[in-house]
């Protein structure tokens, strides 16, 4: 069976994915399609709407075969360690092309890729005031021409970085995004194609009924229905306030992703007069022209799971393939790699496998849980993948 491979989040699952899955078969031909889906938590940081086993289900009913979790050591990462574990899990699994969005689907990414600056012989990318990703921008232009500001071309560019590092037998087919832009926060009541970005926002300012356009109709029926982090933040920031103002220092600059010193700026923040008064304001009064807003929110929710830099290490070098969910075609598929593939294949989870491997997706499954309204459904332990007849 031929596969063609996805990246994605789902967060939620809307018309445009189904436009992705439709595009995808076409543009390959594929027999089957394969997406490797972020879990409980996203790569800005920030719990998924949902959980992975409704998007899952939700994804299966709608085009996928086959859905993979990208694991929280590389779901929530920037983009170019994000891309890199998405295409590890697709190579192991035999997948030889992965369709994706770009917002310049002409762009040869793979070309760009080899002529990228090397963030490792360049002193400019420890300058601290700017971000990593506005320097990285500005010597891509300066060497290539080409202006990275589009987070699909960002992740693009990624994809294509980890193919030639991996050395990847995967080809890459970028089509072009339509209808509405990655950061549009709005839409018209006759769009039938809106940001996931909008969504949110419409979700979030209560007004659900406005996506019954831009979302299949299980999906709204799943929205309005099912347990739900639209509001995580409320209960995110006495959580995350309890850890900065108990733990050290010390401690705190063990957490992953906590350099350069932030582990003082988030303590001193914390326990200065006036304190913060929520998440946001908390984030606004701690970030520099150093880090992106999104970066802030991935180092927050790695201190809230107490993430050490030495555990991150070992879980990325230790990946595998989490089997969510999938259809017949899908099954067939797994049946027929399942000899050839060069990671672990886990379809189902124990306690002592939550404990070690899956240590991270787990607590991150729990944490999930506590930043839900009205989610009792265990994470992992016990849960099997989701079968779709169709």
């Amino acid at each position: 069976m031929k596969a063609v491979g996805l990246v994605t989040e789902y967060n939620p699952f809307h018309n445009g994915h189904i436009y992705h899955i439709e595009a995808a078969k076409a543009a390959t031909g594929a027999d089957v399609v394969v997406a490797v889906m972020s879990g409980n938590f996203v790569q800005r940081g920030e719990p998924a709407l949902i959980d992975k086993w409704h998007r899952t289900q939700l994804a299966l009913a709608h085009g996928v075969d086959l859905v993979i979790e990208l694991p929280t050591f590389f779901a929530v990462q920037p983009s170019h360690l994000f891309a890199d574990g998405a295409i590890q899990l697709l190579t192991a699994l035999g997948v030889r092309q992965v369709v994706f969005g770009s917002e310049h689907a002409d762009v040869d990414f793979l070309s760009l890729a080899q002529k990228a600056p090397d963030v490792n012989q360049n002193d400019q990318f420890k300058q601290h005031n700017q971000t990593f990703a506005s320097v990285y921008a500005q010597q891509l232009s300066d060497k290539t021409g080409f202006e990275l500001k589009e987070p699909n071309d960002i992740l693009a560019l990624g994809y294509a970085t980890a193919v030639l590092k991996q050395q990847s037998p995967i080809e890459l087919i970028p089509i072009q995004r339509v209808a509405a832009g990655y950061h549009e926060l709005h839409f018209s009541e006759t769009q039938e194609i809106a940001s996931a970005s909008a969504i949110r926002l419409a979700l979030h300012k209560n007004r659900v009924e406005k996506i019954k356009n831009v979302v299949p109709n299980d999906v709204y029926q799943t929205l309005n229905t099912q347990a739900s982090t639209i509001n995580f933040e409320e209960k995110f920031w006495p959580l995350l306030q309890y850890r900065i103002t108990t733990d050290t220092v010390g401690q705190l600059g063990q957490v992953y992703q906590m350099a350069e010193g932030l582990e003082h700026r988030l303590a001193s923040v914390m326990l200065t007069e006036p304190a913060p008064t929520n998440y946001q304001n908390f984030i606004k009064r701690t970030k520099s022209k150093r880090y992106t807003f999104a970066r802030m929110q991935r180092t927050l929710l790695y201190t809230l799971l107490n993430v050490k830099v030495d555990q991150m290490q070992a879980a990325m070098q230790d990946p595998y393939l989490r089997v969510l969910g999938f259809t017949p075609n899908g099954q067939q598929y797994l049946n027929e790699i399942k000899k050839q593939v060069t990671l672990p294949l886990i379809s189902k989870v124990d306690n002592n496998l939550a404990r070690a491997q899956l240590r991270l997706d787990y607590k991150a499954g729990k944490l999930w849980q506590l930043l839900a309204d009205h989610s009792t459904d265990q994470q992992d332990v016990t849960r099997a993948p989701i079968f779709v007849e169709k």
